[in-house]
């Protein structure tokens, strides 16, 4: 949801690829595709594309740089999209504290809480600073 959505709007990701993979004992890089479909009281359509790019930091480091991550994490994130219903390009950078369970059939379930500021830059020359919260849940399996 952004601060200048009407009550009752917002936005949801229809088409959440996500890639992650270790890059360290403690790092991972986590790529993530944007469609959204925005919910509008005038009606609802494809709002915003792009992709967030995320670094997770886990606090407890793996034995083998190939296991599967889990545990508490902290990611910083950069989040590149258009937005083609309000006619802006978006640079978001914010932060995400969060959780990744791993079940013994390598399936995962993650949780966050996104916090930070995006950057608006519409069509017509405007450009402004906005907060950002957003909630990440995320499903998958490691191969």
């Amino acid at each position: 949801m952004e601060p200048f959505y009407e009550k009752g709007e917002l936005d949801i990701n229809i088409i959440p690829i996500v890639y992650q993979t270790p890059l360290t004992n403690i790092f991972d890089l986590r790529l993530t595709s944007i469609c959204n479909l925005g919910i509008r009281n005038e009606g609802n359509e494809i709002s915003h594309f792009g992709i967030e790019t995320a670094l997770p930091i886990f606090f407890k480091a793996k034995q083998d740089k190939k296991e599967s991550s889990k545990g508490l994490f902290v990611a910083p994130i950069v989040s590149l999209t258009r937005n083609r219903k309000e006619e802006h390009n978006n640079v978001g950078l914010w932060v995400e504290p969060g959780y990744n369970l791993l079940f013994d059939n390598k399936f995962a379930l993650s949780f966050g809480l996104q916090l930070g500021g995006t950057y608006f830059s519409y069509d017509n020359g405007q450009t402004k600073w906005g907060n950002h919260f957003g909630v990440k849940i995320i499903f998958g399996k490691w191969l």
